[in-house]
């Protein structure tokens, strides 16, 4: 959970790196989150098909850009550029590729796009136990 806020606070940041924990954490919260609002307004009585409507088309619409963001920031830590986004627009075979993709681990080290950020929350860890 504490991944989805922390990618809801980087909301519009696309530069950097993003892990599989946080990139997965984000997107199964989403994922979730929006079957739950497509069930209420699948169900929804006639008198509340309306906010119904708006609740889900509102949290979609709103949720757009940070789930963009946190997906190009996990192209760039596998030491792809966020361009690789699009790839999800080809049909079945592209989700499949992406797929494979965003399971993989990322770069180890710095690459072009930032430090690994596995390797600063570490550091930290290390710090505060000392």
């Amino acid at each position: 959970m504490t991944s989805y806020f922390i990618c809801l606070g980087h909301y519009a940041t696309f530069k950097g790196r993003a892990t599989r924990v946080e990139f997965w954490g984000y997107t199964i919260v989403n994922s979730i989150l929006i079957a739950a609002l497509a069930y209420f307004y699948l169900n929804a009585a006639q008198e509340q098909q309306t906010l119904a409507t708006v609740l889900f088309f509102m949290y979609v619409l709103l949720t757009i850009c940070p789930s963009l963001a946190v997906m190009s920031r996990r192209w760039h830590d596998i030491g792809r550029t966020g361009k690789w986004l699009f790839l999800n627009l080809v049909p079945v075979v592209g989700t499949v590729v992406s797929l494979f993709f965003m399971l993989s681990d990322g770069e180890e080290g710095t690459n072009e796009y930032g430090r690994n950020p596995r390797e600063r929350r570490y550091r930290k860890r290390q710090r505060r136990m000392r």
